[in-house]
């Protein structure tokens, strides 16, 4: 779907009116894609050039694409060495899919070289000298070593193929006729990878959460298979409790009459000789009775498992239907079931940039669960960090980390609440708990008194919070950390 030799030599004949323009802002929007919003006779102009996989091409777009969430780590340099000049020429190698940026400036002329050649395309920052000052990425094409501070070399030619008949066809009175052309087509085409996308990233950790649901009925339905073999047990039970008498002390084995209603029938029963007649009945009887109550525990369990594999397998029969604007929806409710994808890769924290006192987690309705790493990092984030009026929540009697929730407004619903919680519960020494208090209170209303060792503070005004721990919700919140 990218750009053929003969689409990107007509587009670069009616980009020839930029030249003289000067870049007035360099924006880097995907790691092989970037905009120069260039002032020229004609006014302000965006010029998208992109090398991502296969919708490489290059022209002028009506606005400029969002930004994305952290800006690309060679963006800052980007804009250095480009805002400011003014774009002298653009050329596009003879019989290939190379388009040459030259820009001058005092200090020399550089050169922004986009390889926009399918799938090994790339966009380079070439010095006067020929050698790679930046480049959108190390991935090149075979037979090429490219890396900064290298001379730059042109990729193999592309086949004669390249050079068929355009696909295209110009819009008559647009400024940019091919341009407009160019960006009505990979509109539709962007939009189609960015729905596939959003649901690729969707569909893989809700069959996930399928499969494991289909797990755990199968390990429940072997614990539920154990449940007809506990009525031996009881049986057994009934038949020492009658028979003590008749039972000696240190056998190994009893042989003894039970009457069933086909008549009597001898039961040859094995014994633990280390244990009395009473101890091997009372066994018989814990044994019946331990497997009895995990029955119920496990036919619960079933029962939820089997209603979370409905809920999760009808998001996933969602995904591939609903349109784009209603798959955040859909996100949502899968985070809540715990079947939501993982949070995008955090950018690489330099290795002498100090840690912050505190690791953030997001609660459902987004906001920032602030959790202290260790005891000094926890006054650090109590009465650094935290606003007054945030809410401020630890385990009570349990030494612990604090956890503040950044409130975006007055309160925090009900659901950023119990998330911090179950957070304050996981961070403590109540974890593994299954029921766990939690004092809350706002952050002002916390005090460090003199002399206090690190971490011991005292609080007033605080609520509690009679949690019952949900090992699906910690989950969740452990797997979407921030800055871990």
């Amino acid at each position: 779907m990218s750009l053929t030799a003969l689409e990107l030599e007509l587009v670069v004949a009616e980009l020839q009116a930029l030249r003289g323009a000067r870049v007035d802002a360099v924006r880097v929007h995907a790691e092989h894609a970037l905009t120069l919003e260039l002032h020229g006779r004609g006014g302000n102009v965006f010029l998208l050039l992109c090398a991502e996989p296969e919708v490489t091409r290059l022209h002028v777009v009506a606005a400029r694409p969002p930004q994305p969430d952290s800006p690309f780590a060679w963006q800052a340099p980007l804009r250095q060495a480009l805002e400011g000049t003014r774009l002298e020429a653009l050329t596009l190698q003879a019989g290939d899919r190379v388009v040459t940026l030259r820009f001058e400036r005092a200090s020399g002329p550089q050169e922004l070289k986009a390889e926009l050649t399918g799938r090994h395309g790339n966009l380079l920052l070439v010095d006067a000298g020929g050698v790679v000052r930046f480049m959108a990425s190390r991935a090149v094409s075979p037979g090429r070593r490219l890396a900064p501070g290298q001379p730059w070399t042109p990729p193999t030619p592309s086949p004669a193929g390249e050079r068929r008949a355009s696909r295209l066809e110009p819009v008559a009175g647009a400024p940019f006729p091919w341009s407009l052309a160019i960006e009505r087509r990979y509109a539709a085409v962007e939009a189609e990878r960015t729905l596939a996308e959003a649901r690729r990233r969707l569909r893989e950790p809700l069959r996930a959460s399928v499969a494991r649901s289909r797990r755990a009925l199968e390990k429940l339905a072997g614990e539920a298979a154990r449940v007809p073999a506990a009525e031996a047990d009881r049986r057994t039970g009934d038949l020492l409790k009658a028979n003590l008498h008749a039972v000696a002390r240190g056998a190994s084995q009893v042989t003894l009459t039970e009457w069933t209603e086909a008549g009597p029938a001898e039961v040859r029963i094995a014994l633990d000789p280390a244990l009395t007649p009473r101890q091997n009945m009372e066994r018989c009887y814990k044994r019946f009775k331990r497997i009895v109550e995990s029955a119920a525990r496990v036919e619960a369990r079933t029962a939820e498992v089997r209603a979370r594999l409905a809920a999760v397998e009808a998001l996933l029969a969602r995904v591939d239907v609903e349109p784009l604007e209603a798959l955040p929806a859909v996100e949502r409710e899968a985070r809540r079931l715990a079947a939501g994808p993982r949070s995008a890769a955090r950018p690489r924290r330099h290795r002498d940039e100090p840690l912050p006192p505190y690791r953030t987690f997001r609660s459902l309705a987004g906001l920032a669960l602030l959790v202290g790493r260790g005891a000094a990092e926890n006054d650090q984030l109590t009465r650094r960090v935290a606003r007054g009026n945030d809410l401020w929540l630890h385990a009570r009697g349990q030494p612990g980390a604090h956890v503040v929730i950044r409130l975006a407004g007055p309160e925090a619903d009900q659901e950023s609440v119990l998330d911090a919680a179950h957070l304050a519960a996981h961070f403590s020494d109540a974890r593994g708990e299954p029921q766990v208090e939690v004092a809350c209170t706002r952050a002002k209303y916390v005090r460090k008194g003199r002399g206090a060792a690190p971490g011991a503070v005292t609080y007033s005004q605080e609520r509690m919070l009679h949690l019952r721990v949900e090992p699906a919700r910690v989950a969740r919140l452990l797997a979407e950390e921030e800055n871990g």
